[in-house]
């Protein structure tokens, strides 16, 4: 029944109402329950004197306290009362309901005069019972002289004050809290249809997204905590998307590099078939082109597999101490033969650095890699430097270990000491607006130099996932 949001918001802002309601009740009851003796003797007070009033006129017609008694007891009824006549020593002459009649009360009062501020007398009696009664009674004066005066007593329980308090007023408390319900209601739906709608918006795009509509963008300004997760759908979906922009080119640059290598393979395997390949020099050439192109393609496919891995987490680092100035060394030797057929200057400025944990081959892997894209594209005559120093970084400025360190491009990094590899090369550099896609797979600025070199478009990448492991 409740399985919507929007439901349960509605349902848990009627059950808070309701308890707030309930609360509130039994609040006023308390409040009341302090007051219910003042209210009762107000009552009484009021109804006493006109009483008074009456039964000195019957008294005054020559009525006895028990006929003044039945002439009072539809009165008393009406009004919730008791109406006694009694002497002032508490016996009781009279009484509107008979059975307390010639019983004596314990009402000290009645020995205090009254005052013109208070014209009544007031207490609580007890009846031989043990029961206790709020009463408030007045004297008769006696119409003729010599008679002994009499009290007119009308009494009641503590709790009638409450009683008639609330058949008075609950009616008006009660349409007052059906009104502040339904009020309470219609809130509750109003909020709950604020916060449940842009739920589902979201819900509605996510449903988009699924079957692949990926331009979405969803514009919600509260409340703030749906705001800030319609901030992050967005930011998902603009990933998403990317990241299904990603999966297309990548099908298409894999697509297009295996086509290229399969090509030349299926062209050099016909011509061997078919005889247009002749001679022994011929034949020969074909075999290369075939075994040059079948080598590229398995270059490709670990390329491909070794990228894969490192970006699932498949592959294991070594966490190890590493001599980054060994492992540098040797990747210059390893590619000085190289950099001196080519007529490159090929340079190591590396000091002693202190030892880093890491992967040793991952690392040297992603040394080799750069050293080997700056070959690529350096010209005979020109230069290339391996460097590396100690930095340390301090509040967002790098402090250099040694001068030569000053070439190098600051990094950013976060506080801390770090050591800094660069390979700089004099190529034709990088256009600055290639330079944000440099790391992504397949991505080269010049692929038909680049195809010519025996490039793949995947070395910067697999060096990108190596670092960042």
């Amino acid at each position: 029944m409740f399985t919507s949001l929007r439901s349960r918001l509605i349902a848990s802002y009627v059950l808070i109402i309701l308890i707030c309601l309930i609360l509130v009740g039994l609040v006023l009851l308390v409040l009341l329950g302090s007051l219910r003796a003042r209210l009762a003797f107000i009552r009484l007070a009021d109804a006493a004197i006109p009483t008074a009033f009456r039964v000195r006129s019957l008294w005054q017609r020559g009525l006895s306290p028990a006929e003044i008694a039945d002439q009072l007891k539809d009165q008393a009824e009406a009004q919730g009362f008791r109406i006694l006549i009694l002497t002032s020593e508490g016996r009781v002459l009279a009484d509107t309901r008979g059975d307390w009649t010639g019983r004596r009360l314990k009402m000290p009062s009645l020995k205090v005069p009254p005052t013109p501020q208070r014209p009544y007398l007031s207490g609580r009696l007890t009846t031989p019972g043990g029961r206790t009664f709020l009463y408030v009674a007045l004297p008769i004066t006696p119409p003729k002289p010599g008679q002994r005066p009499l009290f007119v007593a009308l009494t009641t329980t503590p709790g009638w004050g409450i009683q008639v308090f609330l058949r008075e007023f609950s009616p008006g408390f009660v349409l007052a809290g059906g009104i502040a319900f339904l009020a309470s209601i219609l809130l509750a739906l109003l909020i709950a249809r604020s916060i449940a709608r842009p739920l589902q918006r979201i819900a509605a795009a996510a449903e988009e997204i699924a079957r692949g509509n990926y331009d979405l963008e969803l514009n919600i300004t509260s409340p703030d905590e749906v705001r800030r997760l319609a901030v992050s759908f967005n930011r998902m979906a603009r990933q998403v998307k990317a990241s299904r922009q990603a999966q297309r080119d990548f099908v298409a640059n894999v697509s297009h590099e295996l086509k290229t290598p399969l090509t030349s393979i299926k062209g050099f395997a016909q011509a061997i078939l078919d005889g247009t390949a002749k001679g022994e020099a011929a034949q020969r050439r074909a075999a290369e082109i075939i075994g040059d192109e079948a080598d590229r393609m398995s270059r490709l496919v670990d390329a491909l597999l070794d990228l894969a891995r490192l970006e699932s987490g498949q592959v294991e680092m070594a966490r190890e101490p590493v001599d980054l100035a060994e492992v540098l060394r040797r990747c210059v030797e390893g590619f000085a033969l190289r950099a001196e057929e080519g007529g490159v200057d090929l340079r190591l400025e590396v000091p002693t650095l202190p030892p880093v944990l890491g992967d040793r081959d991952r690392l040297a892997q992603v040394f080799t890699n750069l050293i080997d894209n700056a070959l690529k594209h350096t010209p005979s005559g020109g230069k290339i430097w391996v460097r590396g120093c100690e930095l340390r970084v301090r509040n967002g400025k790098a402090e250099y270990s040694t001068p030569l360190a000053s070439h190098l491009t600051l990094p950013q990094v976060a506080d801390g000491e770090w050591v800094a590899v660069e390979v700089a090369d004099t190529g034709e550099g990088i256009p600055p607006e290639d330079l944000p896609r440099i790391f992504e797979r397949f991505y080269q600025v010049d692929k038909s130099r680049a195809r010519k070199r025996g490039g793949t478009g995947l070395g910067l990448a697999i060096a990108k996932e190596i670092v960042e492991a």
